[in-house]
């Protein structure tokens, strides 16, 4: 899949595109939506961010309306004029494989599908099942079979396996690209009060590279969405040269929307200089 620039808005922040009317769309290659599941889901209750030095820790808790809602709104995504990569999650392997076949007549009307293997914001879902190899396999084999012609990424954190490994079951099961990394799990004190939830933000980042050094170190050829702690042209610009794909943006996105032609501006010069 082309990204160009190479800039996609990660699942989850980018909503279903609401930030497109806040940023010039000509720096975004593609727009990631919200995680959508088999059966609607409220979410946890508030409250569901709290920030501390240099991280946020949120607990969404993948709130989205349900698949069959979903493709009632598909209309509303054809006029965002940007590439739209489907994110879609499960609490099971069931659900991960029925909403699989549930999409597949609209497969054809999204750039990518994306399936978030590592929400720590619930309590089960796909963390817990990328936990358990041989039923993440499972999911891995059936999906690719069931959408033989989708351009499929794999959404990872860093817990329940190697992201390198990871990696190798996906290339030789034909999926076509990751997302790296997701939030992992997180602590916070606020008033006293513990906050669980996902943890984000610029102490993300060193994790982050070294997870995209490892998957790249090992394939040339899979498509790489860098996500972790980018927040300025800077962080880009290394994320890119320890081999990702394309850039993703994420919880930067609440510190300032500009910060996409910030970054968008940087992966432009560096596709010119490589041109």
């Amino acid at each position: 899949m082309l990204v160009k620039p190479p800039l996609v808005l990660l699942s989850g922040p980018a909503g279903f595109g609401e930030w497109l009317e806040l940023i010039d769309k000509s720096f975004i290659g593609a727009l990631t939506l919200k995680t959508i599941t088999l059966n609607p889901k409220e979410g946890n209750k508030p409250s569901r961010m709290a920030e501390g030095n240099n991280y946020i820790i949120n607990r969404i808790g993948l709130e989205n309306p349900g698949v069959l809602k979903f493709l009632e709104m598909l209309d509303t995504f054809k006029n965002l004029k940007s590439k739209i990569i489907l994110s879609l999650g499960g609490d099971t392997v069931e659900e991960y494989l029925k909403i699989a076949e549930t999409i597949k007549p609209y497969s054809k009307e999204f750039d990518a599908i994306e399936f978030n293997f590592s929400c720590p914001n619930v309590e089960k879902g796909g963390l817990s099942i990328v936990g358990d190899l041989q039923s993440w396999e499972k999911i891995i084999k059936t999906v690719r079979k069931i959408l033989p012609d989708s351009f499929l990424i794999a959404k990872l954190g860093i817990e329940g396996i190697f992201v390198e490994n990871a990696a190798d079951i996906l290339v030789n099961n034909d999926w076509n690209g990751i997302t790296l990394i997701n939030t992992v799990r997180g602590l916070h004190f606020e008033n006293g009060k513990i906050i669980l939830g996902g943890l984000s933000g610029p102490l993300l980042k060193p994790i982050a590279l070294r997870a995209v050094y490892e998957v790249r170190k090992r394939f040339s050829d899979i498509f790489i969405i860098a996500s972790g702690g980018i927040y300025n042209s800077n962080d880009a610009e290394e994320f890119m040269k320890v081999g990702a794909s394309a850039i993703g943006i994420g919880s930067a996105l609440f510190k300032s929307p500009e910060i996409v032609e910030e970054i968008g501006k940087k992966l432009m010069e560096v596709e010119r200089s490589n041109d």
